[in-house]
Protein backbone atom coordinates (compact mmCIF):
# COMPACT_ATOMS: atom_id res chain seq x y z
CA UNK A 1 0.00 0.00 0.00
CA UNK A 2 1.54 3.30 -1.22
CA UNK A 3 2.22 5.73 1.77
CA UNK A 4 1.87 9.20 1.29
CA UNK A 5 4.76 11.15 2.02
CA UNK A 6 4.40 14.29 4.65
CA UNK A 7 0.54 14.34 3.70
CA UNK A 8 -0.14 17.38 6.40
CA UNK A 9 1.51 19.42 4.49
CA UNK A 10 0.18 18.69 1.10
CA UNK A 11 -2.59 20.53 -0.58
CA UNK A 12 -4.32 19.99 -3.59
CA UNK A 13 -8.16 21.17 -4.73
CA UNK A 14 -10.33 18.67 -5.64
CA UNK A 15 -13.92 19.13 -7.62
CA UNK A 16 -16.01 17.80 -10.24
CA UNK A 17 -18.96 20.39 -11.91
CA UNK A 18 -20.35 17.79 -14.23
CA UNK A 19 -23.48 15.46 -13.17
CA UNK A 20 -23.04 11.99 -14.08
CA UNK A 21 -25.97 9.70 -15.07
CA UNK A 22 -24.76 6.29 -15.72
CA UNK A 23 -26.89 3.24 -16.91
CA UNK A 24 -28.14 0.91 -19.94
CA UNK A 25 -30.51 3.01 -22.04
CA UNK A 26 -30.13 5.87 -19.69
CA UNK A 27 -30.36 8.71 -22.67
CA UNK A 28 -33.65 6.87 -23.55
CA UNK A 29 -34.79 7.73 -20.47
CA UNK A 30 -33.58 10.77 -19.36
CA UNK A 31 -31.96 13.25 -21.81
CA UNK A 32 -35.26 14.76 -22.74
CA UNK A 33 -36.09 15.10 -18.87
CA UNK A 34 -32.89 16.72 -18.05
CA UNK A 35 -32.73 19.33 -21.52
CA UNK A 36 -36.17 20.01 -20.16
CA UNK A 37 -34.80 20.78 -16.51
CA UNK A 38 -32.41 23.37 -18.03
CA UNK A 39 -35.14 24.67 -20.14
CA UNK A 40 -33.86 24.31 -23.55
CA UNK A 41 -35.91 23.37 -26.98
CA UNK A 42 -33.58 23.95 -29.97
CA UNK A 43 -29.90 21.99 -29.46
CA UNK A 44 -27.38 21.76 -31.43
CA UNK A 45 -26.19 17.77 -32.12
CA UNK A 46 -22.08 17.75 -32.41
CA UNK A 47 -21.55 14.32 -33.90
CA UNK A 48 -19.39 12.54 -36.76
CA UNK A 49 -20.18 11.31 -40.13
CA UNK A 50 -19.71 7.86 -39.04
CA UNK A 51 -21.80 7.30 -35.44
CA UNK A 52 -24.25 9.64 -37.82
CA UNK A 53 -24.47 6.12 -40.07
CA UNK A 54 -24.99 3.87 -37.32
CA UNK A 55 -28.23 5.11 -36.60
CA UNK A 56 -27.82 6.04 -32.63
CA UNK A 57 -27.86 9.96 -33.60
CA UNK A 58 -31.29 9.01 -35.00
CA UNK A 59 -32.21 7.33 -32.38
CA UNK A 60 -31.26 10.30 -29.70
CA UNK A 61 -33.12 13.45 -31.45
CA UNK A 62 -36.52 11.15 -31.96
CA UNK A 63 -36.19 11.06 -28.69
CA UNK A 64 -35.47 14.78 -28.19
CA UNK A 65 -37.91 15.34 -31.05
CA UNK A 66 -40.96 13.41 -29.13
CA UNK A 67 -40.62 15.23 -26.11
CA UNK A 68 -40.87 18.58 -28.34
CA UNK A 69 -37.38 19.82 -28.75
CA UNK A 70 -35.50 20.56 -31.66
CA UNK A 71 -32.26 19.42 -33.10
CA UNK A 72 -29.83 21.05 -35.63
CA UNK A 73 -27.42 18.18 -36.43
CA UNK A 74 -23.67 18.86 -37.68
CA UNK A 75 -21.72 15.83 -38.43
CA UNK A 76 -19.02 16.83 -40.09
CA UNK A 77 -16.38 16.56 -36.88
CA UNK A 78 -13.01 14.63 -38.05
CA UNK A 79 -11.15 13.18 -35.64
CA UNK A 80 -8.36 15.15 -34.43
CA UNK A 81 -10.94 18.30 -35.33
CA UNK A 82 -10.24 21.09 -36.90
CA UNK A 83 -9.90 24.89 -35.57
CA UNK A 84 -11.77 26.02 -38.70
CA UNK A 85 -14.59 23.28 -38.51
CA UNK A 86 -15.23 24.61 -34.95
CA UNK A 87 -15.19 27.94 -36.22
CA UNK A 88 -18.52 26.81 -39.01
CA UNK A 89 -20.00 25.07 -36.19
CA UNK A 90 -20.43 28.07 -34.06
CA UNK A 91 -21.61 29.84 -37.04
CA UNK A 92 -24.59 27.42 -37.32
CA UNK A 93 -25.34 27.09 -33.63
CA UNK A 94 -25.72 31.31 -33.92
CA UNK A 95 -27.54 30.85 -36.86
CA UNK A 96 -29.75 28.40 -35.89
CA UNK A 97 -30.84 30.18 -32.69
CA UNK A 98 -29.42 27.13 -30.79
CA UNK A 99 -29.40 27.18 -27.14
CA UNK A 100 -27.29 24.37 -25.88
CA UNK A 101 -25.07 21.67 -26.99
CA UNK A 102 -25.04 17.82 -26.92
CA UNK A 103 -21.93 16.32 -28.12
CA UNK A 104 -22.45 12.65 -29.08
CA UNK A 105 -19.55 10.23 -29.71
CA UNK A 106 -15.96 9.98 -29.11
CA UNK A 107 -13.60 12.29 -27.78
CA UNK A 108 -13.46 14.42 -31.63
CA UNK A 109 -16.94 15.72 -30.99
CA UNK A 110 -16.57 16.65 -27.56
CA UNK A 111 -13.90 18.40 -27.91
CA UNK A 112 -15.54 20.22 -30.68
CA UNK A 113 -18.73 20.78 -28.85
CA UNK A 114 -16.71 21.94 -26.02
CA UNK A 115 -15.02 24.05 -28.47
CA UNK A 116 -17.55 25.80 -29.96
CA UNK A 117 -19.51 26.11 -26.90
CA UNK A 118 -16.27 28.70 -25.92
CA UNK A 119 -16.22 30.31 -29.28
CA UNK A 120 -19.79 30.82 -29.28
CA UNK A 121 -19.72 33.16 -26.49
CA UNK A 122 -16.30 34.66 -27.40
CA UNK A 123 -15.45 37.31 -29.84
CA UNK A 124 -12.18 36.21 -32.14
CA UNK A 125 -10.82 32.72 -33.42
CA UNK A 126 -10.96 29.72 -31.51
CA UNK A 127 -7.08 29.43 -31.22
CA UNK A 128 -7.31 32.95 -29.94
CA UNK A 129 -8.22 30.89 -26.71
CA UNK A 130 -5.69 28.22 -26.89
CA UNK A 131 -3.32 27.86 -23.43
CA UNK A 132 -1.03 30.44 -23.17
CA UNK A 133 -3.65 33.48 -25.17
CA UNK A 134 -6.31 34.51 -23.87
CA UNK A 135 -8.86 33.38 -21.18
CA UNK A 136 -12.22 32.26 -21.25
CA UNK A 137 -14.40 34.94 -19.18
CA UNK A 138 -17.80 34.57 -20.75
CA UNK A 139 -20.50 32.28 -19.61
CA UNK A 140 -20.25 29.42 -21.91
CA UNK A 141 -24.27 27.50 -23.30
CA UNK A 142 -24.92 24.40 -21.72
CA UNK A 143 -23.59 21.52 -23.06
CA UNK A 144 -24.08 17.57 -22.38
CA UNK A 145 -22.15 14.81 -23.38
CA UNK A 146 -23.14 11.55 -24.72
CA UNK A 147 -19.58 9.53 -24.98
CA UNK A 148 -20.09 6.79 -27.14
CA UNK A 149 -16.79 5.16 -27.32
CA UNK A 150 -14.64 3.63 -24.41
CA UNK A 151 -12.09 5.29 -23.75
CA UNK A 152 -12.03 9.31 -23.91
CA UNK A 153 -12.97 10.53 -20.95
CA UNK A 154 -13.34 13.67 -22.22
CA UNK A 155 -16.97 13.72 -21.20
CA UNK A 156 -15.59 15.16 -17.28
CA UNK A 157 -12.91 17.04 -18.62
CA UNK A 158 -12.61 20.83 -18.65
CA UNK A 159 -10.08 20.54 -21.48
CA UNK A 160 -10.56 20.50 -25.16
CA UNK A 161 -7.84 19.63 -27.81
CA UNK A 162 -8.17 21.78 -31.12
CA UNK A 163 -5.91 20.84 -34.44
CA UNK A 164 -4.59 24.22 -36.61
CA UNK A 165 -3.61 21.75 -39.68
CA UNK A 166 -1.92 25.01 -41.33
CA UNK A 167 0.86 24.99 -38.33
CA UNK A 168 0.15 21.27 -37.79
CA UNK A 169 -0.11 21.59 -34.38
CA UNK A 170 -2.73 20.41 -32.12
CA UNK A 171 -4.32 23.02 -29.10
CA UNK A 172 -5.45 22.51 -25.95
CA UNK A 173 -8.31 25.18 -24.86
CA UNK A 174 -8.82 24.74 -20.77
CA UNK A 175 -11.07 26.15 -18.78
CA UNK A 176 -13.59 25.19 -15.97
CA UNK A 177 -16.14 26.87 -18.15
CA UNK A 178 -15.42 23.92 -20.53
CA UNK A 179 -16.37 20.52 -18.35
CA UNK A 180 -19.62 19.20 -19.74
CA UNK A 181 -22.62 20.15 -17.34
CA UNK A 182 -24.12 16.82 -17.55
CA UNK A 183 -22.42 13.59 -18.81
CA UNK A 184 -24.57 10.15 -19.87
CA UNK A 185 -22.69 7.08 -19.28
CA UNK A 186 -24.53 4.85 -21.44
CA UNK A 187 -23.19 1.34 -22.11
CA UNK A 188 -25.75 0.09 -24.58
CA UNK A 189 -24.29 3.21 -26.80
CA UNK A 190 -21.15 1.49 -27.22
CA UNK A 191 -22.12 -2.29 -28.70
CA UNK A 192 -22.00 -0.80 -32.24
CA UNK A 193 -18.28 0.24 -32.32
CA UNK A 194 -15.93 -1.36 -34.29
CA UNK A 195 -13.06 -3.90 -32.95
CA UNK A 196 -10.44 -1.83 -34.03
CA UNK A 197 -12.06 1.39 -32.35
CA UNK A 198 -12.97 -0.37 -28.86
CA UNK A 199 -9.15 -1.56 -28.46
CA UNK A 200 -7.54 1.68 -29.30
CA UNK A 201 -9.91 4.07 -27.04
CA UNK A 202 -10.49 1.52 -24.31
CA UNK A 203 -6.24 1.50 -24.41
CA UNK A 204 -6.69 5.16 -24.90
CA UNK A 205 -8.40 5.07 -21.26
CA UNK A 206 -5.72 3.07 -19.74
CA UNK A 207 -3.07 5.56 -20.44
CA UNK A 208 -5.26 8.29 -19.09
CA UNK A 209 -5.18 6.10 -16.00
CA UNK A 210 -1.29 5.45 -15.50
CA UNK A 211 -0.49 8.84 -16.60
CA UNK A 212 -2.68 10.23 -14.10
CA UNK A 213 -1.14 8.12 -11.55
CA UNK A 214 2.03 8.64 -12.13
CA UNK A 215 2.12 12.25 -12.87
CA UNK A 216 3.69 14.97 -10.46
CA UNK A 217 -0.04 16.42 -9.88
CA UNK A 218 -1.34 13.07 -8.60
CA UNK A 219 -3.03 13.03 -5.29
CA UNK A 220 -5.06 10.60 -2.96
CA UNK A 221 -8.32 10.80 -4.92
CA UNK A 222 -6.89 10.27 -8.30
CA UNK A 223 -4.81 7.67 -7.17
CA UNK A 224 -7.79 5.51 -6.09
CA UNK A 225 -9.73 6.35 -9.29
CA UNK A 226 -7.56 5.86 -11.80
CA UNK A 227 -5.97 2.32 -10.08
CA UNK A 228 -9.12 0.98 -9.72
CA UNK A 229 -9.73 2.47 -13.72
CA UNK A 230 -6.49 0.34 -14.72
CA UNK A 231 -7.54 -2.95 -12.69
CA UNK A 232 -11.41 -2.60 -14.57
CA UNK A 233 -9.58 -1.62 -17.98
CA UNK A 234 -7.25 -4.97 -17.29
CA UNK A 235 -10.26 -7.03 -16.70
CA UNK A 236 -12.31 -6.00 -18.84
CA UNK A 237 -11.28 -5.11 -22.35
CA UNK A 238 -10.20 -8.02 -23.94
CA UNK A 239 -13.22 -9.23 -23.06
CA UNK A 240 -14.83 -6.52 -24.38
CA UNK A 241 -13.14 -6.58 -27.75
CA UNK A 242 -13.85 -9.92 -28.24
CA UNK A 243 -17.54 -9.58 -28.18
CA UNK A 244 -19.58 -6.43 -28.48
CA UNK A 245 -22.40 -8.93 -26.72
CA UNK A 246 -20.42 -8.94 -23.56
CA UNK A 247 -22.38 -6.03 -22.43
CA UNK A 248 -21.16 -6.42 -18.82
CA UNK A 249 -17.32 -5.94 -19.76
CA UNK A 250 -18.25 -3.07 -22.33
CA UNK A 251 -20.36 -1.48 -19.07
CA UNK A 252 -17.25 -2.32 -16.67
CA UNK A 253 -14.84 -0.44 -19.77
CA UNK A 254 -17.20 2.55 -20.21
CA UNK A 255 -17.14 3.38 -16.49
CA UNK A 256 -13.32 3.03 -16.40
CA UNK A 257 -13.21 5.21 -19.33
CA UNK A 258 -14.96 7.77 -17.30
CA UNK A 259 -13.96 7.21 -14.13
CA UNK A 260 -9.70 7.78 -15.89
CA UNK A 261 -11.34 10.95 -17.19
CA UNK A 262 -11.63 12.47 -13.45
CA UNK A 263 -8.65 11.79 -12.85
CA UNK A 264 -6.49 13.12 -15.59
CA UNK A 265 -9.16 15.88 -15.44
CA UNK A 266 -7.56 16.74 -12.47
CA UNK A 267 -4.02 15.47 -11.80
CA UNK A 268 -3.22 15.73 -16.07
CA UNK A 269 -1.52 13.32 -18.67
CA UNK A 270 2.22 13.36 -19.39
CA UNK A 271 4.48 12.19 -21.74
CA UNK A 272 2.58 9.97 -23.90
CA UNK A 273 0.11 12.18 -25.00
CA UNK A 274 3.20 14.71 -25.60
CA UNK A 275 4.43 12.19 -28.11
CA UNK A 276 1.48 11.34 -29.70
CA UNK A 277 -0.20 14.53 -30.45
CA UNK A 278 2.56 15.83 -33.13
CA UNK A 279 1.86 11.67 -34.57
CA UNK A 280 -2.27 12.66 -35.19
CA UNK A 281 -1.51 16.62 -35.93
CA UNK A 282 0.85 15.95 -38.46
CA UNK A 283 -0.24 12.21 -39.81
CA UNK A 284 -3.83 11.91 -38.67
CA UNK A 285 -2.71 9.03 -36.48
CA UNK A 286 -5.45 8.36 -34.51
CA UNK A 287 -5.26 9.68 -31.24
CA UNK A 288 -5.92 6.39 -29.05
CA UNK A 289 -4.10 4.02 -31.56
CA UNK A 290 -1.12 6.71 -30.96
CA UNK A 291 -1.50 6.31 -27.20
CA UNK A 292 -1.02 2.89 -26.82
CA UNK A 293 1.86 2.42 -29.17
CA UNK A 294 3.96 5.14 -27.06
CA UNK A 295 2.53 3.58 -23.81
CA UNK A 296 5.40 0.88 -23.33
CA UNK A 297 8.08 3.16 -24.42
CA UNK A 298 7.17 6.02 -22.65
CA UNK A 299 7.09 3.81 -19.73
CA UNK A 300 10.22 2.22 -19.86
CA UNK A 301 11.86 6.20 -19.85
CA UNK A 302 9.79 6.89 -16.66
CA UNK A 303 10.52 3.97 -14.39
CA UNK A 304 13.61 5.26 -12.83
CA UNK A 305 11.48 8.08 -11.79
CA UNK A 306 9.07 5.86 -9.47
CA UNK A 307 9.30 1.97 -8.85
CA UNK A 308 6.75 2.43 -6.58
CA UNK A 309 3.48 3.22 -8.73
CA UNK A 310 4.81 1.76 -11.83
CA UNK A 311 5.12 -1.74 -9.29
CA UNK A 312 1.85 -1.22 -8.12
CA UNK A 313 0.34 -1.21 -11.66
CA UNK A 314 2.80 -3.94 -13.02
CA UNK A 315 1.11 -6.02 -9.72
CA UNK A 316 -2.35 -5.49 -11.19
CA UNK A 317 -1.25 -7.28 -14.91
CA UNK A 318 0.59 -9.82 -13.07
CA UNK A 319 -0.35 -10.29 -9.39
CA UNK A 320 2.96 -13.19 -9.23
CA UNK A 321 4.65 -9.99 -8.91
CA UNK A 322 3.83 -9.25 -5.49
CA UNK A 323 6.90 -11.37 -4.72
CA UNK A 324 9.15 -9.43 -6.40
CA UNK A 325 10.78 -6.10 -5.04
CA UNK A 326 9.42 -2.81 -6.43
CA UNK A 327 12.34 -2.43 -8.79
CA UNK A 328 12.16 -5.75 -10.50
CA UNK A 329 7.89 -5.16 -10.85
CA UNK A 330 8.35 -2.31 -12.61
CA UNK A 331 10.61 -3.52 -15.02
CA UNK A 332 8.34 -5.70 -15.81
CA UNK A 333 5.41 -3.54 -16.88
CA UNK A 334 6.55 -2.63 -20.72
CA UNK A 335 6.91 -6.03 -21.44
CA UNK A 336 3.33 -6.69 -19.82
CA UNK A 337 1.56 -3.95 -21.75
CA UNK A 338 3.08 -4.48 -25.19
CA UNK A 339 1.77 -8.35 -24.59
CA UNK A 340 -1.55 -6.73 -23.78
CA UNK A 341 -1.31 -4.24 -26.78
CA UNK A 342 -0.86 -7.23 -29.07
CA UNK A 343 -4.01 -9.40 -27.42
CA UNK A 344 -6.09 -6.55 -28.52
CA UNK A 345 -4.19 -5.99 -32.19
CA UNK A 346 -2.77 -3.30 -32.02
CA UNK A 347 0.47 -2.40 -34.19
CA UNK A 348 3.54 -2.25 -31.99
CA UNK A 349 4.83 0.31 -34.10
CA UNK A 350 3.68 2.98 -36.52
CA UNK A 351 5.30 1.12 -40.04
CA UNK A 352 1.35 0.47 -40.82
CA UNK A 353 1.63 4.06 -42.08
CA UNK A 354 4.12 2.96 -45.03
CA UNK A 355 6.43 6.04 -44.56
CA UNK A 356 9.98 6.52 -43.98
CA UNK A 357 11.01 8.93 -41.21
CA UNK A 358 13.54 11.16 -41.44
CA UNK A 359 16.00 12.60 -39.19
CA UNK A 360 14.56 16.08 -39.89
CA UNK A 361 11.10 14.47 -39.26
CA UNK A 362 11.60 12.97 -35.79
CA UNK A 363 13.39 16.94 -35.15
CA UNK A 364 9.87 18.32 -35.65
CA UNK A 365 8.32 15.73 -33.94
CA UNK A 366 10.57 15.92 -30.77
CA UNK A 367 10.45 20.23 -30.97
CA UNK A 368 6.33 19.88 -31.30
CA UNK A 369 5.99 17.48 -28.42
CA UNK A 370 8.20 19.24 -25.74
CA UNK A 371 5.91 22.39 -26.75
CA UNK A 372 3.29 20.70 -25.74
CA UNK A 373 2.75 22.56 -22.52
CA UNK A 374 -0.26 20.78 -21.01
CA UNK A 375 1.76 17.42 -20.91
CA UNK A 376 5.57 17.85 -20.43
CA UNK A 377 5.31 19.73 -16.78
CA UNK A 378 3.65 16.58 -15.45
CA UNK A 379 5.94 13.85 -16.36
CA UNK A 380 7.38 12.08 -13.70
CA UNK A 381 10.87 12.48 -15.49
CA UNK A 382 12.23 15.31 -16.79
CA UNK A 383 12.67 14.66 -20.87
CA UNK A 384 14.79 16.70 -22.75
CA UNK A 385 14.28 16.34 -26.90
CA UNK A 386 17.21 13.88 -27.28
CA UNK A 387 15.07 11.56 -24.67
CA UNK A 388 12.18 11.99 -26.74
CA UNK A 389 13.78 11.55 -30.04
CA UNK A 390 14.93 8.42 -29.06
CA UNK A 391 11.16 7.06 -28.11
CA UNK A 392 9.85 7.89 -31.47
CA UNK A 393 12.80 6.22 -33.12
CA UNK A 394 11.66 3.21 -31.74
CA UNK A 395 8.23 2.90 -33.06
CA UNK A 396 9.02 4.94 -36.59
CA UNK A 397 10.09 3.23 -39.57
CA UNK A 398 13.61 5.50 -40.04
CA UNK A 399 14.43 6.18 -43.30
CA UNK A 400 17.96 4.66 -43.90
CA UNK A 401 21.15 7.90 -44.65
CA UNK A 402 22.56 8.16 -47.94
CA UNK A 403 25.71 6.25 -46.74
CA UNK A 404 24.18 3.86 -44.84
CA UNK A 405 22.35 2.96 -48.20
CA UNK A 406 25.84 3.08 -49.86
CA UNK A 407 26.35 0.39 -47.50
CA UNK A 408 23.43 -1.80 -48.06
CA UNK A 409 24.33 -1.78 -51.49
CA UNK A 410 27.92 -2.71 -51.53
CA UNK A 411 26.59 -5.96 -49.97
CA UNK A 412 23.90 -6.65 -52.06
Amino acid sequence: MRKYMHLSRQGFNFSIPTEMIYGIDSVKYKLPGTVKYFQKSKVFVATDSGLLHTGIIDSITSVLNDNDIETVVFSDVEPNPHAETVMKGAEIYKQQSCDMILAIGGGSPMDFGKAVSAIVAHEGHILDYRRGQKPLRQEVPLLIAIPTTVGTGSEVTPVSVITDHQAGRKYVIASPMLAPKVAFIDPSLTTSLPRHVVSATGVDALVHAIESYTSLKANPITDGLALEAIKMIKENLPASYAHPDNLEARAQIHLASTMAGISFGMAGVALVHSCSHPMSALYQVPHGLANAIFLPHVIEHNLIANYEKYASIARVFEPSLALENDRNAARELAPLLKEFNKALDIPEDFSYLMLEFTDEMVDRLSKDAMNDLGTIPNNPRKAEKEDIRQIYKKVLPMALKKTELEAVCKTI
